[in-house]
């Protein structure tokens, strides 16, 4: 299992380093919208209610660029923005076949994505996730209709990217995608047989694959989901992303239409950083769930960006 990537992210807390030597950057933010779709959902619970598959070479900006933002989120027809509870974002993630997933060799490297939590990616000058004029998207999803009206969806992703960043003028970021699962269909079963007040935790650990920075990271739960932590066991550096919901976890408890689960979080911390990471140190991401009532196919899982070299 290749390793690595929660290094980045674990030292959010006490590894912050300053810049130095920067680039100069990639220059003018341009913004575009693109979608996949129509997603024509039938009522929640009825045959068609939810859509779970892929599609190769979805929209993308044309040529060359650097990726400083992207964000995600589900819209009608028009492009309004459906309410969350009546359509729900499991998960998107948009991934880039000319590269390959740095922790799990042989799948195509996952650069960015999201889930209820709507999580954003934002990186900061002079770093860019630098995409190449032949580079083709691909995407994977599963949404679900919550409502009790036949739907019609788009997944809706916003691209902020710099048409002038290079390998040059900019900072080349590597994308890690650390699951507490591995390199497997990324969920798990929390028993829920703790009692009130009781917590789950699911862990895994890597070896830094080699030197740099980390820049960023975000996190992904489900309902149920209290937080994540990237960790430096070494020295105790951590970085800690928790989710936030619309109301207490004690009064969310699921309804019928929910189909048996809580309500997800509608916000997980993301990490803002410039970490040193040391190739060959181990660091861990940590995944914690409410243990008070059992919980089905969750995830815990942290995307991160890290820059190769030394400043």
């Amino acid at each position: 299992m290749a390793a690595a990537i929660v290094a980045l992210l674990a030292l959010a807390a006490t590894g912050c380093v300053a810049l130095k030597n920067a680039p100069a950057g990639g220059g003018a933010i341009t913004t575009s919208s693109y979608t996949i779709g129509p997603f024509n959902l039938a009522a929640t619970g009825q045959p068609g209610w939810e859509s779970e598959t892929s599609r190769a070479n979805v929209p993308r900006p044309t040529g060359a660029f650097g990726i400083k933002t992207m964000s995600f989120d589900l819209v009608d027809q028009n492009g309004a923005a459906i309410p969350r509870h009546m359509v729900h974002l499991h998960h998107v993630l948009l991934m880039d076949a000319a590269h390959q997933d740095v922790l799990c060799p042989g799948r195509e490297e996952r650069f960015s994505g999201a889930g209820s939590e709507r999580t954003p990616l934002n990186l900061p000058d002079p770093y860019a996730y630098l995409v190449g004029a032949t580079d083709r998207w691909d995407s994977l999803w599963h949404i679900m209709n919550m409502d009790t009206m036949p739907r019609t969806v788009y997944i809706k992703y916003t691209v902020g990217y710099q048409k002038s960043a290079t390998a040059t003028n900019s900072r080349s970021v590597t994308p890690f995608f650390a699951d507490v699962t591995g390199c497997g269909a990324s969920v798990f079963n929390v028993p829920g047989n703790g009692g009130t007040g009781s917590v789950y935790t699911k862990a895994r650990s890597w070896s830094a694959p080699w030197d740099g920075i980390m820049v960023y990271a975000g996190g992904h739960l489900h309902g149920g989901g209290i937080d994540l932590t990237l960790k430096d066991p070494a020295s105790g550096a951590k970085c800690v992303m928790t989710a936030h919901y619309d109301m207490p976890m004690d009064q969310m408890f699921a309804t019928a239409a929910d189909m048996g689960m809580m309500d997800p979080p509608t916000m997980i911390d993301p990490c803002p950083a410039h970490n040193v990471v040391t190739a060959g140190n181990t660091y861990s991401l940590t995944a914690r769930y409410d243990n008070s009532q059992p919980y089905t196919d969750v995830m815990g899982i942290a995307l991160a960006y890290l820059w190769r070299g030394h400043q």
